[in-house]
């Protein structure tokens, strides 16, 4: 995610750089063709081209708004999942106590305070896992965007091995066994659940205590659930492709139909249909470029949720809900770029 714009023009020419120089020299070889041969059977009319261009911003506004709404629903569920995660570590407190067996020392309290914190934790990293590392079809996967992945891992120092993730707070054993799983973080809620099954047994709540450590457990599937609808499915691609067709068409038609106005105003304006095409083309180019990034909001590129930051933050604000002090630092942005 961007925080910042350090250097908005130069970030969004180098973005771009290589489609510009494709516009620059297709619109030269327009006005060129034009110019020297005299072919004058290659101007258009600028009405119909006006018509596809006006098509083209409806396609174009349609799928912003889209890809928006994908990009705002996975932060507000990522709300949620703080807020979800931080009333779990309330509950602890005010729920996981020896009233009710007073054989239990306030040590051996404290010990399942971290255990069920930490399995907490476990599955927020699997889920992000799930999210960040796991490819879909019509995610960016060009040689490229991996390097680029590879670099923000790197400066972010992002885990990219899920086994070593959740030995930070399972045993190897019950690691072993999750990772094992066709979906680890539902598995980790699964074994929550049976936890709190056997501190029931153990007499350290009561039957409405586990029935709303249930409920809140239901809470976070609900969330990983609206997390991984996003994940799994894209914005329909027929949309996509149908856009991508528009603006070449517009994109290979708009010289041929500025050479018609801009010649009107003198033989020397022809020459103005060069840098007018480029923009114009371009600003619907960057458009179409920032919807189609925008609307996968978890392959972990600059567009993203910041899911490393806020999963660091809920770490480190449920530690510190029961008492740890040893807790990591905060997930930080870098040159303008939040992970």
């Amino acid at each position: 995610m961007y925080t910042e714009f350090i250097n908005p023009t130069r970030a969004a020419l180098s973005f771009s750089r290589n489609q510009i120089i494709v516009y620059v020299v297709w619109s030269a070889i327009v006005v060129c063709t034009y110019h020297f041969s005299k072919w004058e059977l290659i101007s258009i009319p600028f009405l119909p081209v006006s018509l596809i261009g006006t098509a083209l911003a409806f396609f174009l506004g349609f799928k912003s708004n889209a890809s928006y709404d994908r990009l705002y629903e996975a932060r507000k569920n990522y709300g949620s999942i703080v807020n979800d995660s931080r009333a779990w570590a309330i509950m602890l407190n005010a729920y996981i106590t020896n009233h009710s067996n007073k054989n239990i020392s306030k040590e051996e309290i404290q010990e399942i305070k971290e255990d069920l914190v930490n399995r907490h934790i476990a599955w927020m990293y699997a889920h992000k896992f799930y999210l960040r590392h796991r490819r879909q079809p019509w995610e960016r996967d060009a040689k490229y965007h991996n390097v680029f992945r590879g670099k923000l891992q790197e400066e972010f120092n992002i885990e990219t091995d899920l086994e070593q993730n959740l030995l930070r707070y399972l045993s190897q054993e019950e690691v072993s066994a999750v990772i094992r799983s066709a979906n680890p973080a539902t598995q980790l809620l699964n074994n929550q659940g049976k936890r709190l099954a056997e501190i029931r047994e153990a007499n350290l709540i009561e039957d409405f205590r586990l029935i709303e450590f249930q409920n809140q457990i239901n809470k976070l599937l609900d969330d990983q659930g609206k997390n991984e609808r996003i994940k799994n499915f894209p914005y329909p691609l027929q949309f996509s492709f149908m856009l991508r067709i528009s603006l070449r068409i517009f994109s290979f038609l708009l010289p041929f139909a500025l050479i018609t106005e801009l010649n009107k105003q003198g033989e020397n304006f022809m020459w103005l249909t060069i840098p007018f095409s480029a923009i114009i083309n371009w600003i619907f180019y960057f458009s179409e470029r920032n919807s189609e990034y925008s609307e996968n909001p978890f392959q972990g590129l600059i567009y993203d949720v910041p899911i490393t930051n806020i999963t660091r933050t809920i770490e480190i604000d449920m530690l510190q809900a029961i008492g740890v002090e040893d807790v990591p630092e905060p997930i930080l942005a870098k040159n303008g770029i939040l992970m």
